[in-house]
């Protein structure tokens, strides 16, 4: 199975944009410190959001 070079840029471009949002964070806290608690993103509030966005906007138009 061969995948065209532009799909896997793509999907690795997505990942690297999403990772941060949903909580993957590579780096590490100091030693002996917690990292300080923040509120998580999730795919439904975001989807959420996008749908609120949308109804709003099909009302402006």
């Amino acid at each position: 199975m061969e995948m065209p070079v532009w799909l896997l840029l793509t999907f690795l471009v997505v990942l690297a944009v999403a990772s941060p949002r949903y909580g993957v964070d590579s780096r590490l806290p100091p030693a002996g410190e917690r990292p300080a608690p923040r509120h998580r993103a999730t795919v439904r509030g975001d989807v959420t959001a996008l749908i609120r966005a949308a109804r709003q906007l099909l009302r402006l138009g």
